[in-house]
């Protein structure tokens, strides 16, 4: 018999599906063998960070300036518990790293937001590397060659290296030529995994009347045109779950694993449930590499408890160029409680993302600082609290009275996304109030500046920003940042030309000329580039 969810449109069926549409291009795997997992690490591999930076695979909420300062009081919290035990090694180094990290987005935000409290707290002087990490070799060349990132590489405190969650052992780092395996590691591992494990292979399993089933999926051609806007790598597939009985408890080689199964065939009725085994993997090597003392920090759309999970059916693949499951990390809680470990998670249920901490140490001490400095976080504005009130703010924004919108900013810890959706109401009052916050805004421009870490995305922070300065006065200040926006989005008509009208304005005439010429090469019929360089030459002339 085969049954509809309705809402996903997955069909469940209990033994072989005899009617399902299309070519079979793969009959009944266990999802983390699944061939689209193939097609999912060739997705990253050829997409590289156009991935990010052309918005095909969704990355603000757990890249934004609010999220990094979360995470960075967590790992300071961390780091105070670890510099106050007994058996830390104050000559060794202690290790951040972050898996599947992208772009580097979040890695620039977290360094900013953490060296500024290690710099101003009795920390100062702690030795720390942070590892940026990912699949992608296209993404590890990109974070060498980024002229944002480069200060930390140059000064020691960032190094970066391929990893492949689903088999490293040990990490080749590609600054220093460093490699870190096993023996030669004495202090902790913060870890990060943010929007990570829900792109990761699963396995999925049903529990019904007492009996356990893994869940196949068949893949298939979909027998009707593939919708125009579908650019995932699922476009022109689609997919079934069969549920297949398991005979025996012995189902993994990891025992730990194996009792998590049978945890959930006792506790849950006509429910599904996933594992992320790859996940777990992952973890089981790097605890090896780092002695059983780590602590991971982990944001992505999740399940925490059992009664979220109740009345569940086999995951389905959300699409966004590339593919995405909801994890359970709930599972991942039992998985460190058996390792001796504990976790805590955010205690209301979240729309968009969940926020995990799991502490693993053979330490003494009860780290009281690292759950401290989480519990005040997720008991407040924890990120899916922070982007629930950004969606409520931004589209009222006409609303808000100018000093409301430079305090959302203010709250938002200068994210420059906001400031980017504020920018027209913005610049529309700074001509019109007579008592706008000029030196308010100001400020407010340096910190979105110092806060920000470009990768050429649509909407062209650089201009708006020197834009504004410039009207302001701060014509060098608009300049860099004009300068910048071609480093980043390439040579421009109007961004020359708003070069050469600081110049103007700072009457460096040549300069000027320069660069309104440089405006008319690119576009020779730009009539405020002639009308400018017409004023400039009779300026120099007269």
């Amino acid at each position: 018999m085969t049954t509809i969810n309705k809402k996903y449109n997955i069909k469940r069926t209990n033994t072989k599906s005899t009617d399902i549409s299309g070519e079979i291009l793969e009959a009944e795997k266990p999802l983390s063998q699944s061939m689209i997992w193939k097609l999912q690490t060739d997705f990253y591999a050829n997409q590289g960070p156009e991935a990010w930076s052309k918005g095909i695979v969704p990355q603000y909420i757990t890249t934004n300036p609010y999220i990094a300062n979360i995470y960075a009081k967590t790992a300071f919290g961390f780091c105070r518990d670890i510099a106050a035990s007994e058996d830390f090694d104050k000559s060794s180094t202690i290790y951040i790293m972050e898996l599947a990290a992208g772009v580097g987005r979040f890695t620039y935000s977290f360094l900013k937001r953490f060296l500024h409290l290690i710099d101003n707290s009795s920390l100062k002087g702690l030795t720390f590397k942070y590892l940026i990490t990912d699949l992608a070799d296209r993404n590890v060349d990109y974070w060498l060659n980024h002229s944002y990132l480069k200060p930390f590489f140059d000064n020691g405190i960032l190094d970066c290296a391929t990893f492949n969650m689903a088999e490293d052992e040990e990490l080749h780092l590609r600054n220093s030529g460093e490699i870190l395996r096993k023996g030669n590691l004495k202090n902790p591992l913060i870890l990060f995994a943010n929007y990570t494990f829900d792109s990761l292979p699963q396995d999925t399993f049903y529990v019904n009347k007492g009996e356990l089933y893994e869940g196949l999926v068949t893949v298939t051609s979909k027998s009707e045109p593939t919708e125009s806007n579908d650019n995932s790598i699922l476009a022109g597939l689609d997919y079934s779950y069969t549920d297949k009985p398991i005979q025996g408890d012995g189902y993994y080689k990891d025992a730990n694993i194996n009792e998590i199964l049978l945890y959930y065939k006792d506790c849950l009725e006509d429910t599904a449930f996933s594992i992320p085994i790859i996940a777990f993997q992952c973890i089981n090597r790097l605890r090896s590499l780092f002695q059983d003392d780590l602590v991971l920090l982990s944001s992505d759309k999740g399940y925490r408890n059992i009664a979220s999970m109740l009345k569940n059916y086999h995951p389905f693949l959300s699409k966004h160029g590339s593919i995405s499951l909801t994890v359970n990390f709930h599972a991942m809680e039992l998985f460190f409680n058996s390792l001796g470990g504990s976790a805590i998670h955010s205690i209301y249920e979240h729309e968009s993302v969940t926020m995990s901490l799991f502490l693993l140490s053979k330490r003494s001490h009860d780290f009281m600082e690292t759950a401290l400095a989480f519990q005040e976080v997720i008991e407040s504005v924890g990120p899916d609290d922070f982007y629930i009130l950004k969606k409520a703010v931004v589209p009222k924004n006409n609303a808000l009275t100018s000093k409301e919108l430079l305090t959302f900013l203010r709250f938002t810890l200068w994210d420059a996304r906001t400031f980017l959706e504020f920018y027209n109401t913005l610049l529309e009052r700074i001509e019109k109030e007579e008592d706008f916050p000029k030196e308010e805004l100001i400020v407010i421009i340096y910190q979105v500046l110092e806060h920000y870490f470009p990768i050429g995305e649509e909407g062209n922070l650089f201009y708006c920003l020197g834009s504004l300065l410039g009207y302001l006065g701060y014509d060098d200040d608009a300049i860099a940042l004009f300068e910048s926006s071609i480093e980043f989005y390439g040579e421009d008509a109007a961004i020359n030309y708003e070069i050469a009208l600081c110049y103007y304005n700072l009457q460096e005439f040549e300069k000027a000329l320069e660069y309104a010429d440089k405006s008319l090469q690119l576009t020779p019929e730009f009539l405020e580039g002639k009308n400018l360089k017409d004023l400039i030459i009779e300026i120099m002339n007269s």
